[in-house]
């Protein structure tokens, strides 16, 4: 959201946000705003106080409901081996979000339509196809083919998705909570917060953390063996989202793109490391 949105969110909810280093802050408070439908909105709201992260202010008027989420401090420093903040309890985090938050807890007019991922980045991405170089359309080409081979339709879904992972005073959590326009594959929030903390920006990707947050995921619920088929396509679309993102912001992304090259020489890799994690 622009700064222009993100105030009138808060002006909605009659508080006063300021901005520094660009974020959004209440009360010296890292914030995300979410507007959504009243409907959408009664099941988010309903899972985030079961989750112990209710919104910190509401608002709203003719059916949409504008929610504004604690974000969270910037993670600088590699998560602990135990307690609330670790790995596993990470995982453990995400797979409990998701029962609170099915596909099915999604307003039934919101509907499902088949391989929303993948067509929502193609039309990101054919919107910024008249301005890549000869080498960025040959990577872009490459993960859109890849990625048209895989549809999903049999993964497990999900009604909304933590993308990122910050700091909280008990320690390191989810943020960044997206509800998207239908119901996406549960295993892409794992997906993209693997992308935050287990892989580096050269695309290399660290099994110990990657293991360790897929252990605690599937403690609390198993994924089926079609989920870790997906696993390194979901990866890999999760940087092409990153990358997509960096140019829409008008920076050149060329950090992002090498990333995802990277991952692209990966896949084989990445599915041996959630094997042995299964």
């Amino acid at each position: 959201m622009s700064e222009h949105d993100l105030q009138a969110c808060a002006e909605a909810c009659g508080v006063s946000i300021e901005f520094r280093e660009g974020e959004a802050l209440l009360a010296g408070q890292p914030v995300q705003c979410l507007r959504l439908s009243a409907d959408a909105a009664a099941g988010i709201e309903a899972a985030l106080n079961d989750a112990g992260r209710a919104p910190l202010a509401t608002g709203g008027a003719d059916g949409e409901r504008i929610l504004l989420l604690d974000r969270g401090q910037p993670l600088r420093a590699a998560l602990s081996a135990e307690g609330p903040g670790s790995l596993e309890a990470l995982g453990q985090r995400a797979a409990e979000w998701q029962a609170r938050h099915p596909a099915s807890a999604m307003p039934e007019a919101t509907g499902y339509r088949r391989g929303v991922l993948q067509q929502l980045l193609r039309e990101r991405a054919d919107a910024l196809g008249r301005d890549l170089s000869a080498d960025e359309r040959a990577t872009l080409d490459t993960e859109l083919h890849h990625q048209s081979l895989y549809r999903f339709e049999d993964l497990p879904l999900a009604g909304s998705f933590w993308q990122s992972v910050r700091v909280y005073p008990e320690g390191a959590g989810l943020a960044d909570l997206v509800m998207p326009p239908a119901p996406v594959p549960a295993f892409w929030q794992i997906a993209r917060l693997a992308l935050v903390i287990a892989v580096d920006e050269a695309g290399e990707i660290r099994g110990d953390t990657y293991r360790a947050l897929l252990a605690g995921y599937d403690a609390k619920r198993s994924l089926a063996a079609i989920e870790r088929g997906a696993a390194p396509t979901l990866l890999r679309l999760a940087a092409l989202e990153d990358w997509i993102a960096r140019r829409e912001s008008g920076a050149t992304g060329e950090g992002e793109r090498q990333r995802l090259v990277a991952l692209q020489g990966q896949a084989a890799r990445v599915q041996g490391l959630w094997v042995r994690a299964a």
